[in-house]
């Protein structure tokens, strides 16, 4: 069984190359998968890799 892979909000701004607030633009857009880790968020790599497909097409 294969484990996912999250990333913290810096490795994913990092991965993504986008600014916090753009980070949360897309959280709040629904265009990243994500989950709450007390005062933290975590994000599906998978979910990266789309978002910046996407980014990269416009």
């Amino acid at each position: 069984m294969e484990q996912k892979k999250w990333l913290s909000s810096k490795e994913t701004q990092k991965a993504a190359n986008i600014k916090g607030c753009d980070l949360m633009h897309y959280r709040i857009q629904g265009n990243l998968e994500f989950e709450k880790r007390g005062n933290a968020f975590f994000y599906l790599k998978e979910s990266i890799v789309k978002l910046k497909e996407n980014l990269s097409k416009n």
